[in-house]
């Protein structure tokens, strides 16, 4: 029977080495199976990094209601615009023209507002992802400029109707920029 029972340890010994060796460490000079001890610190150190960077990019509550409003006047923008593609045919558009600016205005302006609310540590990690949103709303704002213009003057129904379809993938894009912004900044919808 001591047989046995020593032939079952040598055997679970060999088996298992690493919960043999376990209270040898990883921040030893060694670590079970050959792994390399010393890399325990640097994965903790990084993934502290990570966390403070998280955190870091996290948006407070002020910014998450000025990104809540900016995006909401977005979305009326892009509401007002497509109003405004249903009746460009016709030659009476000056109501859905002058809600359309009132929209832009608003939505340019929560823009700026949002992106002069953020952190140095916020400009500086969210970087790429700020240029983007940066450049999709100088786009919208370009696209829906000429789209605008393009409605005030007597031209083709088809190049009014291309006009405004162009400035409304540009509103589409920069809500999609407006979105991966949401999700870097931990901000819930």
């Amino acid at each position: 029977m001591l047989r046995l029972k020593s032939w079952i340890v040598v055997t679970l010994f060999l088996v298992t080495p690493h919960i043999a060796f376990a209270q040898h460490g990883s921040r030893g000079s060694g670590g079970a199976n050959g792994t390399n001890a010393g890399s325990y610190p640097r994965d903790t150190d990084s993934d502290i990094k990570d966390i403070q960077k998280m955190f870091a990019l996290r948006a407070t509550e002020e910014q998450k209601a000025q990104f809540q409003s900016w995006s909401q006047s977005t979305e009326t923008m892009k509401r007002r615009l497509q109003e405004l593609s249903a009746v460009a045919a016709t030659n009476d558009v000056s109501s859905q023209l002058s809600a359309l600016r009132e929209a832009f205005e608003k939505s340019n302006g929560g823009y700026h507002d949002f992106v002069n609310g953020l952190t140095e540590a916020q400009h500086s990690g969210l970087k790429k992802v700020l240029q983007k949103l940066g450049k999709a709303n100088d786009a919208s704002a370009k696209a829906l400029g000429i789209a605008i213009r393009e409605c005030e003057h007597a031209g083709s129904d088809a190049k009014r109707a291309a006009k405004l379809a162009n400035a409304l993938n540009a509103i589409e894009n920069l809500l999609n920029e407006q979105n991966r912004t949401a999700v870097e900044m931990s901000i819930l919808s």
